[in-house]
C-alpha cells in the first residue's frame, strides 16, 4: 500500500480552499450588511444602522446628497414620520474584488401613516435600485457609497385587517422598545473608521 502523500498538492488544496471559504464569508457579511440595513429603519434602531454605513460614505439619494454620518439621522427622522414601513433588498449581486466589492440590490418598501390598518390605510409602495460600493475596513464590511434609483412608487387602499383577519398577530408600530424586537447582531458601529 503506497502512503506517500504530495504535500505540495495538498498545500495548494489547503489554500485553495481557504481562499473559497474566506470569499463566501465576505459575500454573507456583505449581505448581512444589506439585511441590518432594512431591519434598522423597519424597528427604528439607530444603533444597527450605524453598522451599515461608514461615516464618509458617499450618499446620494436624490432629495440627500453627502456623507454616511449626515445621512443617518435624517433617515431615522424620515423613518419615524412613518406609522408602518417595511423595506426589503433582493436579487443582490456582488462582484468581490479583494477588499472592495460592487454591489447592486433591488429594493422594495411599503409604508403607511397610522400604526394600525383599521380603517385601511393607503400603502405606499416605492421600488428601486441601490447602486453599492463596500469597502472591507479594519476587517469590517460597510458601505462607502451609495445611489438609491428610483424606479416607480405606487399607492393603493391596503385591506383592513378586523373580521377574520384580527386572529393573525399584527406589528403594529415598531421600534425597539417593541415586545417583539430582537436585535439578532453583534456587528459593531462603524463610526469613527476612516478610508
Amino acid at each position: 500500500m503506497n502512503t506517500t502523500v504530495d504535500v505540495n498538492a495538498l498545500v495548494q488544496r489547503i489554500e485553495r480552499l481557504e481562499r473559497e471559504l474566506a470569499r463566501h464569508r465576505d459575500l454573507i457579511e456583505i449581505q448581512d450588511v444589506l439585511t441590518r440595513y432594512s431591519r434598522a429603519l423597519d424597528w427604528l434602531d439607530a444603533d444597527m444602522l450605524s453598522t451599515v454605513f461608514f461615516d464618509d460614505a458617499e450618499i446620494d439619494y436624490g432629495f440627500f446628497k453627502g456623507s454616511g454620518r449626515d445621512f443617518q439621522p435624517l433617515l431615522m427622522q424620515i423613518e419615524h414620520s412613518v406609522g408602518r414601513r417595511w423595506h426589503f433588498t433582493g436579487q443582490v449581486k456582488i462582484d468581490l474584488q479583494g477588499d472592495v466589492a460592487e454591489v447592486e440590490g433591488y429594493n422594495i418598501t411599503f409604508s403607511a401613516e397610522p400604526a394600525a390598518s383599521v380603517p385601511p390605510a393607503n400603502l405606499s409602495h416605492f421600488y428601486g435600485y441601490y447602486l453599492d460600493r463596500f469597502a472591507r475596513r479594519n476587517g469590517r464590511w460597510g458601505i462607502v457609497r451609495r445611489k438609491f434609483m428610483l424606479l416607480s412608487t405606487t399607492s393603493i387602499l391596503e385591506t383592513q385587517t378586523d373580521g377574520p383577519l384580527s386572529v393573525i398577530n399584527l406589528t403594529g408600530s415598531t421600534s425597539t422598545a417593541h415586545p417583539d424586537y430582537r436585535r439578532l447582531t453583534s456587528a459593531p458601529s462603524l463610526r469613527g473608521i476612516g478610508s
